[in-house]
C-alpha cells in the first residue's frame, strides 16, 4: 500500500470519528485492506477491501462516505440476513437504504452509488427488496458496485455470539455514552434487532436453562466415568450434552390472530439467536399438522407461511414428538384444547398466550401478565 493511500485511509477514519460514534466504532473494529482483488470496495462482515485505483479517484470525504457505507452494511448485518434472497437485488436494496441515510446526514458518496430519494428513512432493506422484486427491476451488473462478499471463514449470523454482532453491540454502547443514540441517529431497524437480541420478551435463558438442566439431572450417562469412585468401579455420572435440537409447535387455530402469530415467531427467533441449537423444527398445527419447517441460521423465521384456522388438538403434535424425540417441545398456544393428555418422553414447555389454566402435563409459561 502506498504512503498516499495509507494517509487517505487514515484521514477517512478520522473523518468518521468526527461524525458518528456508532459508525466509527464499527470502522475501528474492522480490518481495512487496499487490494486490487476487489473491483471497487466490498465487505465480508469483518474486513473491508478497497481497490487502490478506485480509491485514488476519491476525495477524502468521498472515501469517508464509502467507508461509512461498508460499515453500515455490517451494522445492518446484510450478509447474515440475506437468506435465500437474490444476492444482487438484496445488495442493491441495502445500498439504497444506506446511501439515502448517508446523503441525508451530509456524507458524500462515490459517483455511481445507488440513490433514490423514494427510498427514504421509512423504508427498511426488506421493504426495498420486496419493492424491487415487485417492479422486476433490472440492474446492469457491469455498472453496479456490488459490495457484499460472502466468506465461509467469517461467522456472521444473528446470534449474540457472532463477532459481527459483538461489534454492533459495542458500537451501540459507545453511541449511548456519547449521547448519539438518544438523538435518533441509529436506525430503528438496528435498535429493534439489538433490543430483541439482548432483551427477549420472555426470559428464555432462565426458562430453558432451568427447565432443561432439571431434566438433564434426571438422566445418568455411562459415557463418562464417575470420578468419585475408584478406577475399578465404573459408575454412571451426570452429564449434559448441551442444546442439540428443539421442536416448536405453533397453534394456528381460528382463535390465534396474526399479531399473536408474529409475536410467537419473534420469540422463536429470539431463542434461535440466544441458544443457536443444532437443529430446529417449527410445526404448523391446529387440529392436525399442516407442515413442518426445518430451520437453520439462514431461515427468515418471520417470513414463514402458516395455514390452519380450524379447531385445536394437541394430540397430533404430541404423537409426532413421541415418534421423533427432541430435547424440548415448546408449544405456543392459548391452551384451548384437550385437557386429558398422556405425557410423552420429551419435556414440554407450553407458552400460553391466554389466561387459561396450566396444562396437566409439562410446564406452562405465560407470555403475558394477566
Amino acid at each position: 500500500m502506498s504512503t498516499d493511500l495509507e494517509s487517505k485511509l487514515l484521514k477517512a477514519k478520522v473523518e468518521l470519528m468526527t461524525r458518528s460514534a456508532f459508525i466509527s466504532t464499527i470502522a475501528l473494529s474492522l480490518n481495512h485492506v487496499i487490494t486490487p482483488e476487489t473491483k471497487t470496495a466490498d465487505v465480508n462482515g469483518l474486513t473491508v477491501r478497497y481497490n487502490p485505483e478506485f480509491i485514488k479517484k476519491q476525495t477524502v470525504p468521498q472515501f469517508a462516505g464509502l467507508m461509512a457505507h461498508e460499515c453500515w452494511h455490517v451494522a445492518f448485518q446484510h450478509l447474515a440476513r440475506r437468506g435465500d434472497r437474490d444476492p444482487i437485488i438484496w445488495n442493491c436494496a441495502g445500498d439504497y437504504v444506506i446511501n439515502y441515510m448517508l446523503t441525508n446526514a451530509g456524507f458524500e458518496i462515490p459517483t455511481g452509488g445507488l440513490l433514490d430519494h423514494k427510498y427514504d428513512d421509512k423504508w427498511s432493506t426488506d421493504q426495498v427488496y420486496d419493492e424491487l422484486i415487485k417492479e422486476k427491476t433490472d440492474f446492469d451488473t457491469n455498472e453496479l458496485m456490488l459490495d457484499l462478499r460472502e466468506d465461509k471463514d467469517v461467522q456472521d449470523d444473528l446470534s449474540i455470539n457472532s463477532p459481527v454482532t459483538n461489534i454492533i453491540v459495542r458500537a451501540k454502547t459507545q453511541a449511548e455514552i456519547s449521547g448519539e443514540a438518544s438523538r435518533g441517529l441509529i436506525p430503528d431497524e438496528i435498535l429493534r434487532r439489538i433490543d430483541k437480541l439482548l432483551n427477549p420478551k420472555l426470559p428464555w435463558q432462565v426458562i430453558l436453562n432451568k427447565f432443561l438442566n432439571r431434566k438433564v439431572k434426571e438422566n445418568y450417562s455411562w459415557a463418562r466415568r464417575n470420578r468419585r469412585y475408584s478406577s475399578s468401579i465404573y459408575m454412571p455420572s451426570l452429564h449434559s450434552e448441551g442444546l442439540g435440537n428443539l421442536t416448536f409447535a405453533i397453534d394456528t387455530s381460528g382463535s390465534i390472530g396474526d399479531s399473536e402469530l408474529q409475536e410467537m415467531l419473534t420469540e422463536i427467533q429470539g431463542i434461535q439467536q440466544v441458544f443457536n441449537p443444532e437443529t430446529m423444527k417449527i410445526i404448523d398445527c391446529d387440529s392436525t399438522i399442516h407442515s413442518i419447517h426445518d430451520i437453520d441460521q439462514s431461515t427468515d423465521i418471520m417470513s414463514l407461511k402458516f395455514c390452519g384456522g380450524g379447531g385445536t388438538s394437541f394430540k397430533p403434535v404430541l404423537d409426532y414428538v413421541q415418534k421423533n424425540p427432541t430435547q424440548a417441545l415448546i408449544y405456543f398456544t392459548d391452551l384451548e384444547g384437550e385437557i386429558d393428555l398422556d405425557d410423552i418422553d420429551s419435556p414440554i414447555i407450553w407458552i400460553c398466550t391466554s389466561n387459561h389454566d396450566p396444562s396437566t402435563i409439562g410446564e406452562t409459561v405465560y407470555m403475558h401478565d394477566y
